[in-house]
């Protein structure tokens, strides 16, 4: 039924249970698992004031840690990952990278880390939800 399942993920709770999802249906389903991480433009010009030149490398370096860190609990299932880090809007970003590799599904958690710009915008899953050229699994948090 999913030959190719994309995960997004921050690196947040809510982004390690949805992994636990995507891996476990890439295994059942014998697909490919993409896993790709979003650096958020509007985190990157709210600190963009020159004063802080290390914010850049900051932001992906935890879009990096966050995709890393899936892709390696994905091979120690023995599901081997594609990574990918993208800067750019998170919802716009997800879709275009899953109509690129013919994702079949999209998988994310409810609610992942919260900058000013998710405060006052909405959610990335939310919006997923409505610009995504194939199904989103959105994953709850699991209980405490």
């Amino acid at each position: 039924m999913y030959e190719v399942v994309v995960l997004a993920t921050d690196g947040s709770t809510p982004a390690r249970d949805a992994c636990d999802q995507a891996i476990a249906l890439a295994r059942a389903e014998a697909a490919t698992l993409h896993v790709l991480s979003v650096v958020d433009e509007g985190d990157l010009d709210l600190f963009s004031s020159g004063e802080l030149p290390t914010v850049d490398d900051l932001l992906r370096g935890a879009a990096e840690d966050a995709v890393d860190d899936a892709a390696e609990r994905a091979g120690n299932t023995g599901v081997d990952a594609v990574r990918a880090v993208r800067v750019g809007t998170p919802h716009r970003e997800i879709a275009d990278y899953a109509d690129e590799v013919g994702a079949d599904l999209v998988v994310v958690g409810t609610h992942g880390r919260r900058g000013l710009s998710r405060a006052l915008l909405g959610s990335v899953a939310a919006r997923l939800l409505r610009q995504s050229p194939v199904p989103v699994l959105v994953v709850p948090r699991s209980p405490p």
